[in-house]
């Protein structure tokens, strides 16, 4: 009787055993397949990792080359703007010089119509009277309102410049002083232009 209980318990026994075997390779085959799960999710990882990689380098390139075109870009602008100005600045100084010619030969001629006037004055002719009445009415002496009106629009434009230079010179000077504190001193019209600018130099003294 002991000898079939033992027969029966090894039997069962043998049988766990078996099942136990079965599923210690039903888990080695599992994690065998997570194994190679694992290495092929590694590559492809190592290389997503890779191309990322080289997208971001490419990527950052791409923007230093676009920053630098743009930069190129605005360069470009600045410096025709500069040769605007310079060739703005050159036909300005020939137009002055150009007035000032302009303004001697008026100074020439009147000074020739006034000289005329009085030479015509002090001639003995008896036709004096006659010749005289032919003359336009307008007195030799008096530069023409064509000239006056000329002057005029010129010394305006003259003054509104200094006006201009001046509030400039002022705006500069406040926002450079110490903390800006000369600003309060300026007329209101020209402290919040002073603020700008004082704002500006500090960005320009934070980026140098």
């Amino acid at each position: 009787m002991a000898e079939e209980d033992a027969k029966r318990e090894i039997a069962a026994l043998e049988h766990e055993l078996q099942r136990a075997r079965q599923t210690a390779e039903k888990n080695h085959a599992a994690l065998s397949a997570l194994d190679e799960q694992r290495r092929e999710r590694e590559g492809r990882l190592a290389v997503a990792l890779r191309a990322q990689h080289d997208f971001e380098q490419r990527l950052e390139e791409k923007r230093i080359e676009l920053a630098r075109a743009e930069a190129e870009a605005a360069l470009a602008v600045v410096r025709q703007a500069l040769e605007d100005r310079d060739a703005a600045a050159d036909a300005f100084a020939s137009a002055v010089q150009l007035v000032a010619l302009r303004l001697q030969g008026f100074d020439a001629a009147q000074e020739t119509a006034q000289n005329a006037w009085q030479a015509l004055l002090s001639s003995r002719t008896v036709e004096l009277p006659a010749l005289v009445s032919e003359l336009p009415d307008e007195d030799p002496h008096q530069q023409p309102e064509i000239v006056t009106q000329a002057l005029g629009t010129l010394t305006e434009l003259v003054k509104q410049r200094v006006d201009q230079e001046l509030e400039r010179d002022l705006i500069e000077a406040a926002a450079r002083s110490p903390l800006g504190n000369d600003i309060a001193n300026l007329p209101e019209h020209l402290r919040e232009l002073a603020r700008a600018r004082f704002f500006s130099l500090a960005r320009e003294r934070r980026q140098s």
